[in-house]
């Protein structure tokens, strides 16, 4: 990279990932929060649904204060409340159309440019065709009610690609099937996009460059990570959101690097995003037992080195 990152983008974190809470206990969120925020390598921070609306209200007057670019990370929403916007149960699909509005609502609450959201299972290739058709209506429904309760800025939704035979199963899926969605909703709602997952492309088969190239008109922002294949029976196989060096991980050195090289040659860097600056956000959880700071150190140096040699 020739610039200095500062200049291109924004560096953000996943928090529920590292620092999970129980909505029993909403005061464990804050101080987390405030780990992430205090830190001025982070520029931008995600968070999830956030039940208590007074830790809400705080965690967004601290989120205003610190400058980050937020984003909502609807995937940690959807398994919580159970929400399945492909689903064929037309009562299934409406409580969860309406759980994806409550979150919109959220959202504007907490200033947070861009929601994603996930699909419900792969039911199989006979149900594919009516699922894919199902989500595209509640795609198009959450656009829709963005639009509506837009005031100084239209909140953009996001679809977050998964795995659909390995670990997740998610209904979308390859990336050139969600290329085709994301196609369909934009051409009515031109506030929806794609988020590309590094460390879920390997658990999908799919080659890293070959995915950013098709996708590249649609990413809204990026997930960097990291994930573990090769032995089905380890406690960390599949998509655990790893730190990175560990062993016989999928993503090293050099593949975060090639990552952000492609990125850099698909444009990403300087197409118009819906944040102030394009989103790179690390999706990383504990290994074992270390501490959440220890993965916060792996993570910035393992970053540095990328962008050094992208």
């Amino acid at each position: 990279m020739i610039y200095p990152v500062e200049k291109m983008a924004s560096i953000g974190i996943v928090l529920p990932k590292l620092f999970p809470f129980s909505q029993s206990r909403p005061e464990q969120m804050l101080p987390s929060l405030l780990a992430i925020l205090e830190d001025p390598f982070f520029t931008a921070v995600e968070v999830s649904y956030i039940a208590d609306k007074e830790t809400r209200e705080q965690a967004a007057k601290y989120m205003a204060y610190s400058g980050v670019e937020v984003i909502f990370n609807g995937g940690d929403a959807a398994r919580e409340l159970q929400i399945d916007l492909s689903s064929l149960d037309p009562a299934v699909r409406n409580k969860s159309i309406q759980s994806g509005k409550m979150l919109i609502d959220h959202c504007y609450e907490m200033n947070a440019k861009i929601m994603h959201i996930v699909t419900g299972k792969f039911e199989g290739e006979e149900n594919k065709p009516k699922n894919i058709q199902a989500f595209i209506a509640s795609g198009m429904e959450l656009c829709k009610y963005a639009k509506e309760k837009a005031d100084t800025y239209e909140l953009c939704i996001s679809l977050e690609i998964g795995d659909r035979h390995v670990d997740r199963n998610y209904l979308l899926g390859p990336t050139h099937e969600a290329v085709h969605v994301a196609n369909v909703i934009r051409s009515e709602y031109d506030n929806f996009g794609l988020l590309l997952d590094q460390s879920h492309l390997p658990i999908m088969g799919e080659d890293p460059h070959k995915s950013l190239w098709l996708a590249k008109d649609y990413l809204t922002h990026i997930h960097l990570g990291n994930c573990y294949l090769k032995d089905r029976q380890a406690s960390y196989f599949g998509d655990k959101h790893l730190p990175f060096h560990v062993k016989d991980s999928e993503v090293g050195m050099n593949e975060l690097t090639t990552f952000i090289t492609t990125l850099n040659d698909i444009h990403f860097f300087k197409s118009p995003k819906p944040t102030r600056k394009p989103v790179m956000t690390f999706e990383v959880g504990r290994f074992e037992n270390e501490s959440p700071m220890l993965v916060i150190a792996n993570v910035k140096r393992a970053f540095y080195e990328a962008w050094a040699n992208a």
